[in-house]
């Protein structure tokens, strides 16, 4: 008699490694390479098609792991890693072959310097992967254009030694600032005897003088530069006659400024370098100066001032101003009390010559634009010189800057200024020079100079120049085709977008009217315009009830 599960077959467990759990999508299931390459390969043994699938495991058996069984590989990891070096020298050697020829048109150090800040993004974001290759594109996408930048400080700048000490009598008091180390300066500076010294004696020796202005250019304790700034200001009378501009220019080149100061009617050489020339470079004495400007900016010669002026419009021509906040606020300070210090009967002389200067040392208009942007606008006369800048600029004439702008200047001139050959867009434009005259258009218009609200004709006059402008740069903005990670191209499509809208929304002494579909050209009737608002406020206000009787 046989026992009921003899005949039984043992209990299968189906499994995730089953050949028909997964629906056939295995991983055996797909055809060998080496089959695909017309290798032989030993065929399998003959299995029977009636034959139950065996298992992986089953209930009755013993666990076995399933990593004992570890499958080998279906593809040749040494072919790949052989194909994948093999294509990293095809590219390595597609990059040497395209480098060399564009070596003529451009040195290798500048080559990705306008996408470096892109390509550190790219390693941020995706750890590096393919950044050489994105890199690659965008610069197949828009040839590199090396952009000229104005240095006005000496790259090589190296700080001067000190000066030699003055020899001052025995017993004199003014020791106090010569004797000792600069940790023994401090102390006698913090201690308030120099000060009540300078007050009693109403003045230092003029070597002394001299001395302390040498030494506030490379003197590296703020303290003591502060206190050096306190006390030349405490001496006006020989601020006026030792602060010459002959001995302004000296303290310029001692502070590093470049020999290209002295000349005044000579266009100055550019470099293709740009602000990285002044890495790790101590700005703190310039600020000190800056601030030493702007404290004796009253006690200063007319001359004197004139000359600070021009030389710090020229400095703002550098790039420098605009990457340092703290340097630009120093820098407006200085340049707003210098500007006010100068006569009123002296200043459309130096307002012109002032453009004549900038616009015959730089050609470049992306370099001149700086100067303008660092022009602080809350003064008046910084607005005023600003502006005639400008339209100096705008039209290439240096005598416009002796000029007030609102007895030639109208929006008319600009539209017409539009219609020449440097704002038409061609193949041969450069973006980075339009995108500066759109900026130099914006600031030369300013406020339009809009007629007396009292003329009804003018104002419509004025607002329909005002369209017309904002139109024109609207067809511009049109020609620029900016697809395909083109920036400059961008950039100059963005500054054109927010000039037509400023010109529309702030410039236009009244909004636009909106027009509907029943309106005919050349029939609006803006006098009646405010009839028919108090006519419709009377027509949709409430009606009181009328009360009723008891």
């Amino acid at each position: 008699m046989h026992h009921p599960h003899a005949l039984v077959a043992p209990l299968e467990i189906g499994a995730s490694d089953d050949e028909a759990s997964d629906g056939g999508f295995s991983d055996d299931s797909l055809e060998d390479l080496s089959a695909l390459l017309g290798r032989g390969r030993p065929n399998p043994a003959a299995q029977n098609l009636f034959d139950t699938p065996r298992a992986k495991r089953t209930a009755t058996g013993p666990f076995v792991s399933p990593f004992k069984a570890v499958p080998k590989h279906k593809f040749d990891l040494k072919a790949l890693a052989k194909d994948a070096r093999l294509d990293n020298a095809l590219n390595a050697s597609s990059l040497k072959a395209t480098a060399s020829t564009d070596a003529a048109e451009l040195p290798s150090s500048q080559r990705g310097e306008e996408f470096d800040l892109a390509f550190a993004d790219i390693v941020k974001e995706k750890s590096g992967q393919d950044a050489h290759k994105v890199l690659r594109a965008v610069q197949r996408a828009e040839p590199i254009r090396s952009q000229t930048w104005y240095c006005f400080f000496d790259k090589d700048y190296k700080v001067p030694p000190s000066t030699p000490v003055p020899k001052l009598p025995e017993k004199s008091p003014w020791k106090l600032l010569t004797q000792g180390n600069s940790a023994a300066r401090e102390r006698n500076l913090t201690s308030g005897v120099p000060q009540s010294i300078l007050a009693k004696n109403g003045g230092l020796p003029d070597s002394l003088f001299e001395w302390i202005l040498d030494e506030l250019c490379i003197e590296r304790s703020p303290l003591i530069r502060r206190e050096y700034c306190d006390i030349i200001y405490g001496c006006p009378n020989q601020v006026e006659r030792l602060l010459t501009p002959e001995r302004l220019e000296e303290l310029f080149l001692r502070l590093g400024a470049s020999e290209d100061i002295m000349f005044r009617d000579s266009e100055i050489p550019v470099s293709k370098t740009n602000h990285e020339s002044y890495q790790d470079r101590d700005w703190s004495n310039l600020e000190s100066f800056l601030a030493l400007l702007s404290m004796i900016s009253r006690h200063l010669p007319a001359v004197s001032a004139i000359y600070a002026s021009h030389t710090l419009l020229r400095m703002s021509m550098d790039k420098l101003l605009i990457y340092n906040i703290d340097l630009l606020t120093m820098y407006e300070d200085a340049i707003e009390k210098l500007v006010n210090a100068i006569a009123s009967s002296s200043w459309d002389s130096f307002c012109g010559d002032a453009c004549s200067i900038l616009r015959t040392t730089i050609k470049a208009q992306h370099i001149r634009v700086n100067a303008l942007q660092c022009l602080p606008i809350r003064n008046a006369r910084t607005h005023d010189l600003r502006r005639r800048l400008a339209i100096s600029f705008l039209f290439d004439d240096s005598s416009l800057g002796s000029r007030h702008s609102e007895e030639f200047f109208t929006v008319r001139s600009a539209i017409d200024r539009l219609d020449k050959d440097d704002f038409n867009i061609t193949s041969q434009t450069d973006f980075a020079e339009l995108k500066a005259m759109i900026i130099i258009l914006d600031i030369a218009v300013d406020d339009g100079c809009p007629p007396e609200p009292s003329s009804l004709e003018d104002e419509q006059q004025f607002n329909q120049d005002i369209d017309e402008l904002a139109t024109k740069l609207r067809e511009i903005w049109r020609k620029i085709n900016d697809s395909g990670m083109k920036i400059t191209r961008t950039e100059a499509k963005s500054v054109i977008e927010w000039v037509q809208q400023r010109l529309s929304n702030t410039v236009r002494t009244r909004r636009k009217a909106k027009k509907s579909i029943f309106d005919l050209p050349g029939h609006e009737d803006l006098a009646s315009l405010p009839k028919q608002q108090e006519y419709m406020a009377k027509f949709f206000r409430k009606i009181p009830k009328p009360q009723s009787r008891e």
